[in-house]
């Protein structure tokens, strides 16, 4: 029978106009193609080009059956991109999250729970990953508000708190709790996918910050200027800090409490925490 190459190959063809430019773009020999093509005729038991001394073009049952190949090859395309996302969805455990810091908790919590699957986190606004969760495009999110559907079990996980970080000859570098009212005003790097932490950065209406989309850019930018930035109890590695300060900041807002959520299916892989199923 023939095969999917073999209708690639009359695709081609009909494409190009002529077996001989048709060959050029495959990077075959004409004598090769109109081979494949004289097979390809003696399988179907049909004739598919009009042969003349110097001329060879489809016939019409050739064009008719380009149309069918067409079909053909578009079905097999889809199929093998549809096993492919099948495989990937299968073997992938996706993660979503709002708020970057318990993504990466939960991601190195979960460790070899998940066995060798592949693991795929983004974060993404609260009620997108809902949605996800639901029509299966996550198999967990982390929220900051306990989800109450029946299908769906939530537990809350963990509380992160908001620090501020600065050199230690900075002016507020001397106290021991700072407000949003004393941050008001000065320069700050910020990095871009804080997520729902961003309703903090809304509120600092006078700050000005030097947003870096990139946590490894930020990262060194941190160490190595003299800016202040924010961190939290989750992400504060004492040894990176060196030359700097860490100072809580006590005011509204400051805090967030975060849900973990999953189907029933993925129940047993939720961290201890208080339940709502």
């Amino acid at each position: 029978m023939f095969e999917i190459k073999d209708l690639q190959q009359l695709i081609k063809i009909a494409d190009c106009g002529t077996i001989s430019r048709a060959a050029e773009e495959l990077y075959i020999s004409q004598p090769a193609l109109s081979r494949s093509m004289q097979k390809l005729e003696s399988e179907l038991g049909v004739e598919l080009f009009a042969r003349a001394k110097n001329k060879v073009e489809l016939n019409e049952n050739g064009k008719f059956f380009v149309q069918a190949a067409r079909r053909i090859v578009e079905e097999c395309e889809g199929a093998v991109q549809r096993v492919r996302d099948f495989d990937r969805e299968r073997n992938t455990f996706t993660i979503g999250s709002c708020a970057p810091a318990p993504l990466w908790k939960l991601g190195r919590e979960l460790g070899t729970a998940i066995g060798d699957r592949r693991v795929s986190t983004s974060t993404n606004g609260v009620e997108e990953l809902i949605s996800g969760l639901r029509a299966g495009a996550y198999k967990m999110i982390i929220v900051n508000r306990p989800v109450e559907e029946e299908g769906i079990v939530c537990r809350e996980y963990c509380r992160e708190r908001l620090w501020l970080t600065l050199p230690a000859e900075h002016r507020l570098a001397s106290k021991k709790t700072v407000t949003f009212a004393d941050i008001d005003g000065i320069t700050m790097l910020l990095y871009g996918g804080i997520g729902v932490w961003h309703a903090v950065s809304e509120r600092l209406a006078h700050t000005r910050f030097i947003v870096q989309n990139s946590f490894e850019d930020f990262d060194d930018l941190v160490r190595q200027s003299s800016f202040p930035s924010f961190t939290t109890d989750l992400t504060c590695i004492p040894s990176r800090m060196a030359g700097r300060v860490v100072v809580p900041i006590e005011d509204d807002g400051a805090e967030q409490v975060f849900y973990v959520c999953t189907k029933e299916e993925y129940k047993n892989l939720l961290p201890e925490g208080k339940g709502r199923e």
